[in-house]
């Protein structure tokens, strides 16, 4: 950074956040930025949102028609702004995820040798700002320098970097989504499904028909959490679990298939055995779970 830069101290202030769609990573937010500089070079005109997705509508309204002169004969002004941001939302761990929802400024005409954007710490947001589903944990602000390799055809120009800035709120979703609304259904598709194995050994189709049952439905819930998340590469947490899910319930499948060959047209003791088998299988199945869901919570 060149000692000659001018020094534009930048803060913002979040009014509203709507529209938060993790399937396209896009959300609309509603801000005041301010600038605050010493210098010749105005920070306002060439202004540019780097993760502005549409460019044509973002709206920008400044508090003074010129920038204002403070008492320290520094200059400010105030904008408000309204548009559509991106991010790359990360899903490893929903839906327990995190987000960032951020925005980045950026001069487009000025380099870093003429032009410095530094955070000013008063930032914040609306104490009434509120997303449906998730929660704010903390905002953030950091100064970037974006590097562009090339000289965009002009000869005269060589690779120049630009300061730039981010701000960004960081929410999550709540604990009790993930419980009630994603835990909890599959969690009784499980009991349903060792249900089987507290049957009379001799009940062989009902033994064999709920675990089936319990699959076909974990099935379709996994089918209705998906549908609001893009189709990403890799498997999310929830998806992780369901794995186990799916383990555990295949498991019942092919432990009821077994003991319908040991049964020999009722035996007394091939039912004992059975009944044996049955209460060693749900042990070695419960501490499977636990130790499953542990590890997954931790990896």
């Amino acid at each position: 950074m060149s000692s000659t830069a001018q020094q534009v101290k930048v803060g913002f202030y979040t009014q509203n956040i709507y529209e938060l769609d993790p399937e396209s990573n896009t959300y609309y937010m509603d801000f005041y930025v301010w600038f605050k500089w010493k210098g010749e070079i105005d920070p306002t005109e060439k202004l540019e949102f780097m993760n502005g997705v549409e460019d044509w509508g973002v709206t920008m309204a400044n508090a003074y028609e010129e920038p204002k002169q403070l008492s320290d004969s520094s200059y400010y002004q105030l904008i408000r702004v309204e548009g559509r941001f991106r991010e790359n939302f990360e899903f490893e761990q929903y839906p327990l995820d995190k987000q960032k929802l951020g925005v980045v400024i950026e001069n487009s005409v000025h380099a870093i040798d003429e032009l410095v954007y530094l955070a000013d710490t008063s930032s914040g947001f609306a104490d009434d700002l509120s997303i449906p589903g998730w929660e704010f944990e903390k905002y953030d602000m950091s100064n970037l320098y974006h590097t562009y390799y090339t000289n965009f055809g002009d000869t005269d120009t060589k690779t120049s970097t630009y300061s730039a800035l981010r701000f960004e709120l960081v929410v999550s979703r709540p604990v009790n989504y993930f419980f009630w609304k994603l835990l909890l259904p599959l969690i009784i598709v499980l009991i349903s499904s060792w249900g089987a194995l507290l049957l009379d050994p001799i009940r062989v189709d009902s033994r064999i028909f709920l675990p089936i049952t319990a699959l076909l439905t974990a099935v379709f819930l996994q089918q209705s959490y998906s549908v609001g998340l893009p189709a990403v590469s890799y498997l999310v947490l929830i998806d992780k679990i369901y794995v186990l899910g799916y383990m555990l319930i295949i498991a019942d499948i092919m432990e009821t298939i077994y003991t319908a060959g040991i049964l020999q047209d009722g035996n007394h003791e091939a039912v004992n055995r059975i009944k044996k088998i049955d209460r060693a299988f749900m042990i070695v199945k419960l501490c499977f779970v636990i130790i499953g869901f542990i590890f997954l919570m931790i990896l």
